[in-house]
């Protein structure tokens, strides 16, 4: 078990493997904060650092790296991945390459689908 401390206070005990993806901006919001999604079924937002937070939790060899359509990275782990696809034509930015699909989020990216699935896999997938 861990802990961490959300910005507003709370402390949440949790799984680490629950933790499907770590982003170091809002995404609605733009601010340069670190979320994490997977523990329940919101979005967290707490005061460590990406690498804080999974070097503390000794979980960085499960999460492959990527890029958000707006190229703010997105880390994701790879075990937590249940699709891959093409987006659909209009459905995201030109941009977007591959869709993700976790648990907890549904997360556009710009890498190819090649690249996503090999970027994954390189981390415990099974894509």
């Amino acid at each position: 078990m861990a802990t961490l401390t959300t910005k507003s206070g709370a402390v949440i005990t949790f799984v680490p493997s629950k933790v499907d993806v770590v982003a170091d901006h809002h995404d609605s919001t733009g601010e340069a904060v670190t979320c994490v999604y997977g523990i329940p079924p919101v979005m967290l937002t707490i005061d460590e650092t990406v690498q804080e937070f999974m070097g503390r939790l000794r979980v960085e060899a499960h999460f492959a790296q990527l890029t958000r359509p707006n190229g703010w990275p997105v880390w994701i782990r790879a075990s937590s991945v249940s699709a891959i696809r093409t987006p659909v034509p209009g459905e995201y930015p030109a941009a977007v390459k591959a869709v993700i699909s976790t648990d907890s989020l549904t997360q556009a990216v710009r890498e190819t689908l090649t690249e996503a699935t090999s970027a994954l896999n390189a981390h415990g997938g099974e894509l």
